[in-house]
């Protein structure tokens, strides 16, 4: 089984209103609206010129001082982005990877199943990490445009960096299980405005996201009555209270606080959400949770983890 056995998450200091997002991000008074009123965003953690390899950087450096033990055993590093590209083509930015990279270790970046990339690579390293072998997962990247940041009707993206050890062996939280569901009616979606099909996706993400949480359910045989809480990606509140109504879960058992504070900060979200309900006392030892994320193309990618 693998084990989290811990998690880093860091945020930009500069705290953004909705109302300066909608001026940055050109949104229209209605649009504003929308966005603070029906899906319940109010502030981000946004700073988009600054860059992106210290950011990430930081959260790795906490998350290994405080577990020198773990870091001695570090094998591997992978950063998952939703972006394919996180950087300028031939620009002299700093790599995210190269530090690790640079002392031997193996890395490499995941990004083909988008705001989902984050729990997928939860079921690659289950597989591939031997006994022993510890690898550092980095989540993140900076929403630098308006077409990064907003998804028509859905959603703000926010930011953070989210670093994470993970490995075999005792700790607070056990991945018993993980699986991905792909549509492949979606599958070049690229999230632009004008894309042709996005509307297509927007009518059936109700029933796909449905599908994709029963799906896993049904792999790992769970029943949604044994499950403490859903650790959602923040896409918007409604969005999820529509999916909570549909397959019978009780909207409490989904944790939503954090959509109006941090927005949807790509495939963070689910530990964000996790680390909250933690310190929020809303999950304990022996409960087990349920980490869910969609991202576009679609993937839909689930983790059941029991908390020790």
């Amino acid at each position: 089984m693998l084990t989290l056995f811990d998690v880093q998450l860091s945020f930009p200091e500069t705290i953004e209103g909705i109302d300066e997002a909608a001026v940055q991000l050109q949104l229209s008074c209605d649009q504003r609206r929308m966005f603070q009123r029906f899906l319940g965003f109010e502030t981000f953690r946004c700073e988009p010129t600054s860059s992106l390899a210290p950011f990430l950087h930081d959260a790795a450096r906490l998350i290994l001082q405080r577990n020198e033990a773990l870091a001695s055993r570090l094998t591997h590093v992978v950063h998952c982005h939703t972006l394919p590209a996180t950087s300028l083509v031939g620009s002299e930015m700093q790599s995210v990877l190269q530090p690790f990279s640079s002392r031997g270790l193996e890395v490499f970046s995941a990004t083909m199943n988008h705001c989902a990339t984050g729990l997928t690579a939860l079921n690659i390293l289950g597989e591939l990490l031997d006994e022993g072998e510890i690898a550092l997962v980095l989540i993140g990247e900076r929403a630098f445009h308006r077409v990064v940041r907003v998804i028509e009707n859905a959603t703000i993206m926010g930011e953070a960096a989210c670093a994470i050890l993970v490995g075999h062996g005792a700790g607070p939280y056990g991945v018993v299980d993980s699986n991905v569901y792909h549509d492949g009616r979606f599958a070049l979606i690229t999230g632009r405005p004008d894309e042709a099909s996005d509307g297509e996706f927007s009518k059936r993400y109700l029933e796909f996201a449905c599908e994709g949480i029963h799906r896993a359910l049904s792999r790992f045989g769970v029943g949604l009555g044994e499950l403490r809480c859903v650790m959602p990606h923040n896409v918007n509140v409604p969005s999820w209270l529509q999916i909570a109504q549909h397959i019978g879960l009780d909207q409490n058992r989904i944790s939503l606080s954090t959509i109006s504070r941090y927005g949807h900060c790509f495939g963070a979200d689910p530990f964000i959400n996790l680390m909250q309900a933690r310190r929020d006392g809303t999950i304990g030892p022996s409960d087990l949770v349920l980490l869910f994320s969609v991202g576009l193309g679609a993937t839909a990618s689930a983790a059941l983890v029991k908390v020790n």
